[in-house]
């Protein structure tokens, strides 16, 4: 939830850049990171270059729409050499060191039984710093990495985590790295099976909580024994009570709010569960269905009215490439929602990337052959009478995977195209 996001298109935007003269299905498939420096709005943006250029990341000047920097292409100084492909890890900025933290798909080659680039997939992590000079320093944190690094990375006092996608039923790692000296110690822990595809890591000071494909949420204790067999657990969404068979993989980052950990899954549910300190265990507390499958992270707004706290949690949906929406959950705070507590607030395309939500709108991108930006109103709406009443949108353009940015009044995402939106 932030506050200020733009409810009209000013002049002269949204600005449109083409950061390569090529297409293709992968382009910029995660979510810009932003940060604004002396009044000065940037946006951070990994995305796949294509060809011999390889992965890059782009510094852009979200007032001007101008690049300030670009890594360079494969095998020159500057350059983050890794492979063309899609890059679903959206980076971290780590503002007291002046560090971006990137997570680039390295190596791969292709399997024609399958159709798919997992084969021997090799990962890395990179750090970028220097990052107000012409061009930034690009030094390896991590290489070699086996599986695709897929989630967004995140960090937790001295640690950033990360998870890792072999594959199938392949068991992939959540990584813990140190990242308070550049010896870069590290920990993992892999589960039996399954792995880990866009499913970032949240942390209440204590554990770290995580979900993997499978219908499974994991939870570790941060620091010195991540990897101990004895230091964290697993639910089973199959089979836990309240649970369901068909929960799916889990495939959105975790949200906490207070001692409840929100997320959804694939089978097509929001779920709430909370962690026992004296069990030491996770349990489910509710679930509700949701109208197609969601990989989208809960986003959670609060209404006080005298004593009584009403709790809205936004998520996309989807079903295939074109159809889905936004749905809110509505309810009390304090009590259990069921399904008819979800409501439909924009339908009639699929939305795969969490909710951003600004003084009673919400903001998303859609995944589609004509996909774009939307601002809708939160509430209020007939769906019936008029299905397509948004407040503003962007030009028809093509698939937009990741969400959207947001800071100092600008709004930024990218799309299959390579094509990156400014919005103000």
């Amino acid at each position: 939830m932030v506050s200020g996001a733009p409810t009209s298109i000013a002049t002269g935007y949204p600005k449109q850049l083409n950061l390569t003269s090529t297409t293709g299905w992968d382009g910029v498939d995660n979510v810009p990171v932003m940060q604004t420096v002396d009044g000065v709005t940037y946006a951070y943006v990994l995305f796949d270059g294509y060809g011999t250029n390889g992965a890059q990341v782009v510094k852009v000047n979200c007032a001007t729409g101008g690049e300030v920097w670009r890594t360079t292409a494969q095998q020159t100084p500057g350059s983050l050499n890794a492979k063309s492909g899609f890059q679903l890890s959206t980076p971290y900025l780590d503002d007291s060191t002046g560090t971006l933290y990137v997570g680039v798909i390295s190596a791969y080659t292709y399997d024609p039984d399958t159709d798919e680039y997992l084969q021997n997939s090799k990962s890395k992590i990179l750090a970028l710093t220097n990052l107000d000079a012409a061009q930034p320093t690009v030094s390896e944190v991590l290489i070699n990495i086996d599986g695709q690094i897929n989630t967004p990375i995140v960090k937790y006092g001295s640690y950033i985590y990360f998870g890792t996608w072999p594959g199938g039923s392949n068991a992939g790692k959540y990584y813990q790295v140190d990242v308070s000296t550049t010896s870069y110690t590290y920990k993992t822990f892999t589960p039996e099976s399954y792995g880990f595809y866009w499913a970032g890591a949240v942390s209440d000071g204590t554990n770290i909580y995580f979900g993997s494909d499978n219908g499974k949420l994991y939870w570790r204790k941060a620091g010195t024994n991540f990897d101990s067999s004895s230091a964290g657990g697993v639910l089973d969404l199959t089979t836990a009570a309240k649970g369901a068979s068909d929960a799916g993989n889990v495939r959105s980052t975790v949200m906490l709010d207070g001692d409840k950990l929100y997320f959804t899954s694939q089978g097509g549910y929001l779920w709430c569960c909370s962690f026992d300190e004296d069990d030491e265990a996770l349990s489910i507390q509710w679930k509700v269905s949701l109208d197609g499958t969601s990989t989208s992270t809960p986003t959670l707004v609060k209404t006080t009215s005298g004593t009584t706290t009403t709790v809205d949690i936004y998520t996309g949906y989807y079903s295939g490439f074109n159809a889905g929406g936004v749905q809110v959950t509505s309810f009390t705070q304090g009590s259990a929602p069921t399904d008819s507590s979800v409501a439909t607030i924009a339908t009639g395309f699929p939305v795969q990337c969490s909710i951003l939500y600004s003084d009673g709108y919400v903001y998303f991108n859609t995944n589609s052959g004509t996909g774009c930006g939307f601002c809708y109103p939160a509430s209020g709406r007939n769906l019936t009478a008029d299905p397509e009443d948004y407040t503003w949108k962007t030009a028809n353009d093509t698939y937009a995977l990741g969400g959207m940015a947001y800071d100092n009044g600008y709004l930024v995402f990218g799309n299959d195209k390579n094509h990156l939106y400014v919005v103000k």
